[in-house]
């Protein structure tokens, strides 16, 4: 990220709209930011992060409003960021909630926070996040650092930078996740993780499953105490057993069998025996039965000859029946057709009389068409004269209101002169009041300026009485620890010349007088050493370890304390702390009250707001009225001439119209009814004529079918009367003594079937009945019949006894069967168990030793972090060699922690004076410094060539220099004056003034009484910057 131009407005210690172009830098990689105590400096940082991510740059200021004191009220708070990344230039701007003026009358209203986004192309702006929160997350994406990891590695804020480098392992690891991305790895831990759990869970099912198969055969008391290969022997002797015991079931199913299908057979020839007399006494049956139904055949036949002969006369008597109907329907209609013609003979007689009435009307249709022709003549007299009333009412009316107008404006004239005195007098108590409203909030500024002053110097107080307090628990710890140092160190050393002791002892054993000693090379041995005590190497190696412990015990109490007391003494009060509760005790008491009055003053205010605008409204209302009154006068005095001009044109209208229609609803009434009268006889005449015509057309039809229906009747009588003689000839040749008796032996052609049909059954059946019962008696003669339910019960007997068998047989095998199933699936589940548990190993191993279950509680992410963090101190210590004349060297600390706490990225400093590692936080100030500065650069560097994400383009250090003496001060700006050649951009806040000498660039900020302003130096020229709204 590199900015590019940074304007702020109302924030901070500007008050009004200033902008910082860094492009004016030019080539320039490196400016100084310079300017009194209090000026804005660190404000520039604040504006930048706050700009991105809505917070100050230090944490100290986030609770404090970003409002400038020396801004106008109507100016509005806001800061814009104009920045490039990754070769995209971006617009930010952000305003933060405040108070401002009303835009009508006094008080003030709540402007909530606003953060737009923008991505510029050009000229052209590209809305990205109109709101805080999607401004905020869309900042985080592309910036891919939140704002504490934006604090350590790019705008490291005064009082800060040495936080990096003291960092724990956990806060470490969190900054270093993101710039190096290791998500990745992360992903593989849950992985392996997961792996492991669901193996686990596979061995726990396997074992399980293995466990049921064997206990659905053998008994606990029987698998107790057996292995696999045991329960497999197991497996093979029972399944022995039950074969054994299915052969023999075998055997007694087929003896069981073979006397079964003996019986039954012995049952079915008995049972075919007995059907065969069973037939015999059927057939008997039957014959008696077919000799009983004779007479009722005989009877049959001669019904189906009576049907044969109706049936060749049917056909005539249907021809009968048609001409009778014919005859029927022909009477029926000249019935009709007589009635017909008397109905319209009465219809004719009607329209005749109807037709006379309305002729006799003729003579008053017409008087009423020549009285319709007059009233139309006077028509438009008529309704000129009535829209000329209307006129004279509507405009009457008119005058009326007006004058009502006029009596009102008096009435609000007088009011509002009174008002306007009111209101004079309301005017002059708010000027009054505003007085002493700005008063009360130039004190209540001050005092609030104080009471943060005094606040922040009580939290200090009370951070050095809990350092103190606690300096004084570590001497006690201290001197305990000395103690129990002394006493390790004391036995270790005696343990450890007992041991030597009785190594020389050992060794003096072994020598022999002419043979050289390995330790002198002495021939002869008058004194060989002698030890009485056995001292073990395990006791030796423990009391080194607990003496070791205890040392660093010692030295983390001391480091401890020492780093306390540097944080004594970096607290630097302002002001006397005596008695500073007591002062912010008054300052917060007096505020209160000036609170109260402020808010008495606000309410007071409240009520008279809108002083200005009434003042103004009730001048517009005075005006208004006196306008009103001119022109509703001249209103008044034009109606007037309106009503007489009218009144005169009215009377000459109706000069010649009758007067019994000078009234216009007399007029029209007559009109619409003579129209109706009209109407109503024409319709009339024109319904007469219709109907008078259509009687007498109906007349001659009607006459006209009453003689052809008579004549159709007569035909019809004469047709019937020939064929009824021709059927009764034919009845009689065929027997029939009358009419009825030939109905009664006419049968449908389906039921003269039906009966034929019965007969020939009937005829069949009797022979064939005959003749076997004539074979089963030549057959059954002289036979014995057998006893059949004594045959069926043995039968039965033989069966069950095979069932029986048989049930037992196919149980047996089903036996073996699951037996051998339970069998296979033992040794199958027992070689996946197997095999599930050496994955399980395998599995587990790998994942215990990727999330940290090892001899240095290493996990596998941690292990790429810290490689990561090896390249940056390789990166580091170049510089911090050269800054310190190579004295110091950073490294990381390798050794495990203590507890289950996770290391590896703890970082100590290599001492070449002592030859001794120690912790960073040994550090003194200047030290700190350098040590840090030289972490940050490198960091920028490896991130920027390793990640194609992060851009770390910018640096932006707030004080530090101060600490450092002139050599180190050189060694410092020369390591940043080398990282212009990668392009990176690096600004410092810095009173020292050979910091100023040594860099060029320089942004000049100076503190007035109005609020401060920059001033670009580069290279000699100065460059102003200064826009003011």
């Amino acid at each position: 990220m590199r900015p590019l131009r940074l304007t702020m407005q109302a924030f901070g210690a500007y008050a009004r709209e200033e902008t910082i172009d860094f492009t004016e830098l030019g080539q320039e990689r490196i400016f100084v930011i310079s300017g009194k105590t209090g000026a804005g400096k660190s404000t520039i940082f604040d504006a930048m992060t706050f700009a991105l991510f809505g917070k100050a740059n230090t944490n100290d200021r986030e609770g404090f409003s970003v409002r400038s004191h020396f801004a106008k009220a109507e100016d509005l708070t806001e800061v814009r960021l104009e920045f490039l990344l990754r070769g995209t230039r971006y617009l930010i701007r952000r305003v933060p909630q405040q108070d401002v003026p009303k835009q009508r009358g006094e008080g003030m209203t709540t402007v909530t926070a606003k953060a737009e986004l923008y991505e510029l192309d050009g000229e052209t702006e590209k809305l990205l996040a109109s709101s805080v929160r999607d401004v905020g997350t869309k900042v985080t994406e592309i910036m891919q650092l939140t704002v504490d990891q934006f604090r350590q590695i790019l705008m490291i804020p005064q009082g800060e930078f040495r936080e990096l480098l003291v960092a724990e392992s956990k806060e470490k690891e969190a900054i270093l996740q993101r710039l190096a991305r290791t998500h990745f790895y992360q992903a593989i831990e849950e992985r392996l993780w997961q792996a492991q759990k669901e193996q686990e869970e596979q061995v726990r099912q396997l074992r399980a499953k293995t466990a049921n198969v064997t206990r659905l055969v053998f008994d606990e008391e029987t698998l107790s105490g057996k292995t696999a290969q045991d329960i497999a022997q197991l497996f093979v002797t029972r399944m022995e057993t039950e074969e054994e015991a299915g052969a023999v079931l075998q055997e007694q199913v087929a003896v069981a069998k073979e006397k079964a299908e003996t019986a039954a057979k012995n049952v079915t020839l008995a049972e075919e025996k007995m059907a065969e007399w069973a037939q015999l006494a059927g057939l008997r049956l039957d014959k008696e039965k077919l000799e009983r139904e004779t007479a009722q055949i005989l009877q049959e036949k001669e019904r189906i000859v009576w049907a044969k002969k109706a049936g060749a006369i049917i056909d005539q008597d249907a021809l009968c029946l048609r001409l009778k109907q014919q005859l029927d329907e022909a009477e029926l209609e000249s019935q009709q057709a007589i009635v017909h013609l008397r109905d319209c003979e009465e219809a004719l007689d009607v329209a005749t009389r109807e037709m006379t009435q309305q002729k006799e009307l003729e003579p008053s249709y017409q008087a009423w068409l020549k009285e319709q022709e007059q009233l139309q003549i006077m028509e438009e007299k008529v309704n000129r004269a009535l829209e000329v009333q209307q006129t004279i009412t509507r405009e009457n009316e008119r005058k009326q209101a007006v004058a009502q107008d006029l009596e009102r404006l008096v009435v609000n004239e007088k009011r509002v002169a009174e008002r306007a005195e009111q209101l004079a007098k309301t005017r002059q108590y708010v000027h009054e009041t505003q007085l002493k409203q700005a008063t009360l909030k130039q004190k209540q500024a001050e005092l609030q300026q104080q009471e943060t002053l005094f606040a922040a110097e009580i939290k200090k107080k009370q951070q050095k009485q809990t350092l103190e307090t606690a300096i004084k628990q570590l001497e006690t710890s201290i001197t305990i620890a000395q103690q129990e140092a002394e006493e390790a160190e004391q036995l270790f050393s005696k343990l450890e010349q007992d041991w030597q002791q009785e190594q020389a002892a050992q060794l003096a054993l072994t020598l022999v007088d002419g043979e050289a000693c390995p330790v002198c090379g002495a021939l002869e041995h008058p004194m060989t050493a002698t030890h009485t005590l056995s001292v073990s190497k395990e006791a030796l190696d423990i009391a080194k370890e607990q003496f070791s412990l205890k040392k660093e015990a010692l030295a983390s109490l001391v480091m401890q304390q020492s780093q306390q007391k540097w944080q004594i003494e970096q607290l630097i009060f302002e002001v006397d702390v005596d008695g500073l509760e007591k002062l912010h005790q008054d300052c917060a008491t007096e505020l209160q009250q000036l609170a109260e009055q402020q808010a008495e003053l606000d309410v007071s205010l409240q009520k008279t707001a809108d002083i200005e605008e009434q003042i103004a409204a009730n001048k517009t209302e005075a005006e208004a009225i006196s306008g009103q009154q001119k022109e509703l006068q001249s209103a008044y005095e034009e109606v007037q001439k309106t009503v007489a001009t009218a009144e005169t044109t009215h009377a000459l209208l109706l000069e010649d119209v009758p007067v019994p229609f000078r009234n216009a609803t007399q007029f029209f009434e007559r009109q619409q009814v003579l129209t109706a009268q009209i109407k109503a006889f024409e319709t009339k005449q024109q319904t007469v004529e219709t109907a008078y015509n259509h009687a007498k057309e109906q007349h001659v039809k009607a006459t006209s079918s009453k003689d052809m229906t008579e004549k159709a009747a007569q035909k019809a009588t004469e047709a019937l009367a020939t064929q009824r003689q021709v059927f009764k000839n034919i009845m009689m040749e065929n027997g029939f003594a009358d009419y009825a008796t030939y109905r009664q032996a006419i049968l449908s052609a389906e039921v003269l079937a039906d009966k034929e049909a019965y007969v020939q059954a009937y005829e069949q059946k009797y022979h064939f009945v005959t003749e076997r019962l004539k074979e089963s008696e030549a057959r059954l003669e002289g036979a014995e019949k057998p006893d059949l339910p004594q045959l069926q019960q043995q039968s039965a007997a033989a069966g069950q006894a095979y069932h029986e068998q048989t049930e037992q047989a196919i149980a047996q095998k089903e036996t073996i069967r699951k037996l051998q199933t339970l069998a296979e699936q033992f040794q199958t589940t027992l070689a996946e168990t197997k095999q599930a548990e050496e994955a399980y190993a395998d599995v587990g191993y790998l994942a215990d030793m990727a999330r940290g279950k090892n001899d240095r509680r290493l996990t596998f992410e941690r292990y790429v972090l810290a490689t990561f963090l090896d390249t940056i101190l390789l990166r580091a210590n170049g510089r911090l060699k050269k800054m310190t004349n190579g004295r110091f060297q950073l490294i990381r600390k390798k050794e495990k922690s203590k507890g289950n706490v996770q290391s590896g990225l703890e970082l100590e400093v290599y001492d070449e004076y002592t030859g001794l590692e120690r912790h960073v936080k040994t550090l003194s100030g200047g030290e700190s410094f350098k040590t840090s500065l030289a972490l940050a650069l490198a960091l920028a560097e490896v991130v920027q060539e390793m990640s194609g994400g992060i851009s770390l383009e910018t640096m932006f250090i707030d004080e530090g220099f101060g600490t450092l003496d002139p050599e180190s001060l050189d060694m410092a700006v020369e390591c940043l004056l080398e990282t212009q050649q990668s392009g990176r951009l690096v600004g410092i806040i810095s009173h020292v003034p050979e910091l100023k000498e040594r860099i060029s660039s320089r942004l000049e900020v100076t503190a007035t009484n109005h609020g401060s302003t920059t001033k670009f130096h580069t290279q000699g020229q100065l460059t102003e910057i200064e826009v003011r709204t």
